[in-house]
């Protein structure tokens, strides 16, 4: 299988890469970055099939981020040196986009009306079942510990450092990004039924907010803020359990949340273009890049 990308990307962009640099500088940061994001699941994972022993939600939480941040502050900068060779951290940190722009305050205002977007569209695909139920016990202490790590390092890792590797390869925005977006859904296969798959699709939908939000504002701070409060508030605009029962349930909650991801992209595009919330330099850029 990787033979055949690697032949078909040579026979694309008319490059020698072999196989070992294939999987050096294009796979082995994109798995890796994988990994460390998810690096405390994995781990519970592992404990509970093989040594039978259970960890809690919230310390596998801590371990997810202990061992992201490591993965974001040491070794992608200065063992791996991807995207960018060798840099310093702070502009390591600040081509990624991870820093805080001029106006701050404006970037997160806009994550937060971008989370109300999509967790309205969910609440009204909800509605539509006639049976949702207020419960904010959905909204706990757990959860929100548990929502820190998907906020910011999936941000600082899907949208920031394998955009830019694969934009070292691609040497296109465009398709940088959207190959980010189907792998951030493939890793969230929960499932084979059909509507698992509709729901690693809606994954990519939410990406593409996410994407576009980084991409207009040319930071990761809304991005990141939008993630963590849809991903704290997640379960409150759903069914009990958020368990649908049926076509209709499953196509009303689908569909209305694609609307409001629409919904949300108008307001990036609007906010960023008109509203000056965006930073002075634009984040995807192939100069910050080396061919590979």
């Amino acid at each position: 299988m990787l033979d055949l990308l690697l032949s078909e990307w040579i026979a694309r962009e008319g490059a020698t890469m072999t196989k070992s640099e294939f999987m050096k500088d294009l796979v082995r940061p994109i798995a890796l970055a994988w990994v460390f994001v998810s690096f405390g699941s994995l781990l519970a994972f592992f404990l509970e099939v093989f040594l039978d022993i259970e960890v809690s939600t919230s310390l596998t939480s801590v371990i997810t981020f202990v061992f992201a941040a490591f993965a974001a502050f040491y070794l992608f900068p200065r063992v791996i040196r991807l995207p960018f060779a060798d840099v310093e951290l702070s502009e390591y940190l600040h081509r990624l986009g991870f820093y805080l722009p001029q106006n701050a305050w404006k970037h997160v205002l806009l994550g937060f009306l971008l989370a109300v977007c999509t967790l309205s569209g969910m609440l009204i695909g909800s509605l539509l079942s006639g049976r949702y139920e207020l419960d904010w016990s959905t909204v706990n202490i757990s959860h929100t510990i548990f929502s820190i790590n998907p906020g910011i390092w999936e941000e600082f890792f899907f949208r920031g450092v394998i955009v830019f590797v694969v934009l070292r390869a691609v040497r296109s925005v465009k398709r940088a990004m959207a190959i980010q977006i189907v792998l951030f859904g493939l890793t969230h296969i929960k499932g084979t039924d059909l509507w698992a798959w509709v729901d690693v699709i809606t994954v990519m939908v939410l990406a593409v907010a996410f994407t576009y939000s980084a991409y207009k504002t040319r930071t990761l701070i809304a991005g990141i803020v939008f993630h963590f409060l849809h991903d704290v508030f997640l379960f409150l605009p759903q069914v009990p359990g958020a368990e649908k029962i049926g076509t209709f349930e499953n196509v009303a909650f689908f569909a209305s949340l694609w609307v409001m991801v629409g919904v949300a992209c108008i307001l990036i595009k609007i906010s960023s273009e008109h509203l000056g919330v965006k930073a002075e330099e634009d984040l995807y850029i192939l100069d910050k890049v080396s061919a590979l």
